[in-house]
């Protein structure tokens, strides 16, 4: 008498074999829920996990262990920002100064020619062009260094002196690390929050406690942890 059961085994073959057979294969790991089975009952190839005398005795699934949770962070709030801010703006004056060293002659003369533009004579008009072209030289310099600054520290360290001074790191909303490319995205998102004329930064008053350029940029400040 012909064995009632026939399976396709991983290599392709044609395996044949009763039930009690089958259910030994099942637990030497030869038959999987996957496997194709022939019963000559009903003359058709069903997979074992759909054949209700084998369902029992297949082995059962890995169960995937359950996805970490993510940590919770205390967001900071408006007063560390604020003495951090003014921290890294010392900082950031002092490094604008090295920069201009190279170029304090010229950059004096322009100060004097802009004083003095300033200062009434006769009621003549000022150069708006000497004032404009100082504006631009400075305003680039110290946006520029700026730039660098928060780039290289956050992209490097996740945080500023300042911030590393009152105990701040800024990181994305899952608490992973910014890296060069979302710190310069922050930096960038940044000018806009100094543009509204400081409005964007009053953004970490609301419930989020997030600025316009957090916002922009998916990061958030956060309280670091020590152990």
């Amino acid at each position: 008498m012909s064995s009632p059961y026939t399976i396709i085994g991983s290599d392709g073959r044609e395996y044949s074999g009763s039930l009690e057979e089958l259910r030994q294969w099942a637990q030497e790991g030869r038959l999987g829920p996957a496997t194709l089975v022939w019963n000559d009952v009903d003359e058709r190839w069903v997979e074992a996990a759909g054949r209700h005398e084998l369902v029992w005795d297949l082995p059962r699934p890995a169960v995937p262990p359950p996805p970490p949770s993510l940590p919770v962070l205390a967001v900071a709030g408006f007063v560390p920002r604020l003495l951090a801010c003014l921290a890294d703006a010392m900082v950031i004056l002092f490094l604008v100064k090295l920069v201009l060293l190279p170029w304090q002659d010229p950059l004096q003369d322009l100060l004097r020619q802009v004083q003095a533009q300033l200062e009434p004579a006769g009621g003549s008009p000022p150069d708006l062009g000497v004032l404009i072209r100082f504006q631009l030289i400075f305003a680039g310099i110290y946006t520029g260094v700026t730039l660098a600054y928060l780039v290289v520290f956050h992209g490097c360290w996740g945080a500023t002196p300042g911030k590393r001074l009152m105990g701040l790191t800024v990181v994305t909303l899952d608490g992973g690390p910014l890296g060069y490319l979302g710190a310069l995205r922050r930096g960038l998102a940044g000018i806009l929050s100094v543009l509204t004329f400081g409005l964007g930064y009053l953004l970490i008053l609301t419930p989020q406690r997030r600025a316009l350029h957090d916002l922009i940029a998916g990061t958030q400040v956060v309280l670091v942890t020590r152990d």
